[in-house]
């Protein structure tokens, strides 16, 4: 049967849920098209549908340089024009930098070429590092993200490469090797919260900081979930409910007032 939504929808919604009023959000922007739609496009479907719903008092920063944007005016070359097509109030980059380090930034979303089941993640090479098989794009902002930043969301595409029990290089610090282990390292906040994928949501258990599966995407199999997903450890609970998918006002929002024009989420 077939939905009446699309799962980048679906993944949107699930984001706006978990974020909250009076908070600040900062994200960055991506490379590559795929990298680009999970995430750059869909966070900002989320975090609007945040505001526009349960989360008015709050503030979205992209790429530290774009404040609040009106998202249904963005250009379909989004990455490239962004700065000029968009109403929004302009500040230098480290002004991002700033707010971060007073502890101002709430939640941050980053993604990873590898995440293990302490939610650290790798952006920086496959393999040794002095011999990687594959050099990845390197760390940019995520060791800030990870450390400064209150709350990390991790959204990554679901391939069974990209979860593993242990990364080949951390640039972003989970919970190294599990409980207190930030905090014997020195960092006193932050940390991933959610991990988002297009199968499949997965969160950290608070006693053993692993991650768990949440929910499965509507249409998604716990056996299409296991299949593609390297983590040998027990992260699936006796019970995994469904991913919520958006309700038709969340839809129509989402449809009309943030992306009538289909620019951020294609509609199939």
């Amino acid at each position: 049967m077939s939905l009446p939504y699309t799962v980048f929808e679906a993944m949107a919604v699930a984001i706006s849920h978990e974020l909250n009023d009076h908070e600040n959000w900062f994200i960055g922007l991506a490379t590559g098209d795929a990298t680009i739609q999970i995430l750059s496009r869909v966070p900002i479907v989320g975090m609007c549908l945040a505001q526009l719903t349960h989360a008015p008092n709050s503030f979205m920063a992209v790429a530290g340089w774009v404040m609040n944007p009106v998202v249904s005016e963005i250009p379909t070359t989004m990455e490239t024009e962004f700065g000029t097509a968009l109403q929004f109030w302009r500040c230098e980059s480290r002004a991002t930098g700033y707010l971060a380090a007073r502890g101002e930034c709430d939640v941050g979303f980053g993604s990873a070429a590898q995440i293990d089941k302490y939610g650290n993640c790798n952006i920086v090479c496959i393999g040794d590092y002095l011999r990687p098989r594959i050099r990845l794009i390197g760390p940019i902002n995520q060791p800030g993200h990870f450390s400064l930043f209150k709350r990390e969301v991790i959204i990554v595409d679901h391939e069974k490469r990209n979860f593993v029990d242990k990364v080949d290089f951390i640039s972003g610090v989970g919970y190294l090797d599990g409980p207190g282990a930030r905090e014997k390292a020195g960092l006193t906040r932050g940390g991933p919260c959610l991990v988002l994928t297009d199968k499949c949501l997965f969160d950290f258990d608070p006693v053993t900081k692993q991650v768990r599966l949440r929910s499965l995407h509507p249409g998604v199999t716990l056996e299409e979930v296991k299949a593609n997903t390297g983590f040998t450890h027990n992260w699936i609970p006796d019970r995994v409910p469904e991913t919520p998918g958006p309700t038709s006002e969340e839809l129509r929002l989402i449809r009309e007032v943030i992306d009538p024009r289909a620019v951020l989420i294609p509609r199939s």
